[in-house]
């Protein structure tokens, strides 16, 4: 049995876990081999040295290959393929730029570089592979084609022979590794071989695509927004549960992200601003206010974690306006609208006179000021065709009495 794991996308807690039940669901099944098709712009430190981990003790030998064409291995990707016990690499790929990101303090800088360097480096004397780019990927962030790679000996393989993964398979046919287990010959090829090719399941898709830096920023400043507008309306509907649930899946995203608690907080303060500013009706200062406070903490969320985590400008500039518009000028507007309408409206109906259009016994429908309203009797049952006299409001509910004759409207 040879296992086909797709790793696609950015390196987080949940493609961890998505390796390490694949790799032990190996184990358990006895499979000759785990081929980890990689295609990742990088990812997370914490979940990178957790995937490593998994592959270097794993009993069963894991193949990482950088495909198909087009697929690269950045980042947080090169040290899944120098941990691997096979590296291979299809055409039109690449791998590098190891480098950790920015992190403000030069001296913490340094430290983290270090780290990283001292660990790829081990790999890369554990495995056989270059050491000098291994240190180059990380200090200098030097990338490599799939042919210098195997120039240099960052790759097994040479990738003319590993195109595809039928090729890839005649190729590691015979081929002896050394796992955790011991010494072990690949038999990739043959009637008596199967090749099980593994996709994430839905969960795993839907809490892989939370995780991603812009998702998560997406749905926690749209789901606000569904709040916002669901609390400006009478009763619940399907923009409140719509905003609950995209903020718990925002608040589950950020818990596993590298997220900058001051961003954070910043930016959740100019969503309250906002708020504020709705139902004060003010469109002013707290509009400004909510504004910058929006700004700053959507720059500083994920600033300086990776290339691989960040929003983009354009998104957050996209956002920041909308949230001015949809905030400041169409809420705003609407609540004013509201306010007006609640002199003038409904309540403006008391004391004036109508016609019960139905038996009200106590509830039914009345006619009042050229519109049919819901009504209730206060006085006993009032009889359909009734003269009735509007007494009290409540909300869209009429309060009636019936019409004494003789009297005038």
């Amino acid at each position: 049995m040879i296992d086909v794991v797709d790793l696609e996308g950015v390196i987080d807690p949940t493609t961890a876990s998505y390796l390490e039940a694949r790799i032990s669901s190996a184990v358990e099944d006895e499979s000759t081999a785990v081929i980890v098709q990689l295609d990742t712009p990088g990812g997370l430190d914490v979940s990178m040295r957790d995937m490593v981990q998994q592959i270097v003790r794993s009993p069963v030998p894991v193949v990482v290959w950088v495909g198909p064409p087009g697929a690269r291995a950045a980042s947080a990707g090169v040290f899944l393929v120098y941990a691997s016990h096979v590296a291979t690499m299809a055409p039109g790929t690449a791998i590098g730029a190891a480098h950790p990101v920015n992190l403000g303090d030069a001296t913490v800088e340094e430290k983290v570089v270090e780290d990283a360097a001292a660990l790829l480096r081990s790999l890369a004397e554990q495995r056989g592979r270059d050491v000098e780019f291994a240190d180059e990927a990380v200090r200098e962030s030097r990338s490599l084609t799939e042919g210098e790679a195997f120039e240099r000996g960052v790759i097994d393989i040479d990738p003319g022979e590993t195109r595809s993964i039928p090729t890839l398979l005649r190729a590691l046919d015979g081929r002896t590794v050394e796992t955790a287990a011991g010494s072990t010959t690949l038999k990739t090829v043959g009637s008596d071989v199967t090749v099980r090719f593994h996709k994430p399941g839905l969960l795993t898709r839907i809490l892989h695509a939370v995780t991603d830096p812009t998702i998560a920023y997406l749905l926690l400043v749209l789901g606000f927004w569904a709040l916002v507008f669901e609390l400006s309306q009478p009763g619940i509907g399907v923009a409140g549960v719509a905003g609950a649930v995209s903020l718990l899946m925002s608040f589950y995203a950020l818990a596993v992200l590298p997220v900058n608690i001051a961003g954070l907080l910043l930016l959740l303060l100019g969503l309250v601003f906002f708020t504020i500013d709705v139902f004060t009706a003010g469109l002013g200062v707290w509009t400004v206010g909510g504004a910058l406070a929006l700004l700053a903490g959507s720059i500083l969320l994920f600033g300086g974690v990776a290339e691989a985590i960040e929003v983009s400008p354009w998104v957050i500039g996209i956002v920041v306006l909308g949230s001015v518009l949809f905030f400041g000028f169409a809420m705003t507007v609407a609540m004013r609208g509201r306010r007006r309408a609640s002199t003038t409206g409904s309540e403006g109906l008391i004391g004036l006179t109508g016609e019960a259009r139905s038996d009200l016994a106590p509830d039914g429908q009345a006619w009042v000021k050229g519109a049919l309203w819901r009504a209730r009797a206060l006085n006993g049952p009032i009889a359909k065709g009734s003269r009735v006299r509007v007494r009290r409001v409540d909300g869209l509910l009429l309060l009636v009495r019936v019409e004494e004759e003789g009297k005038e409207d």
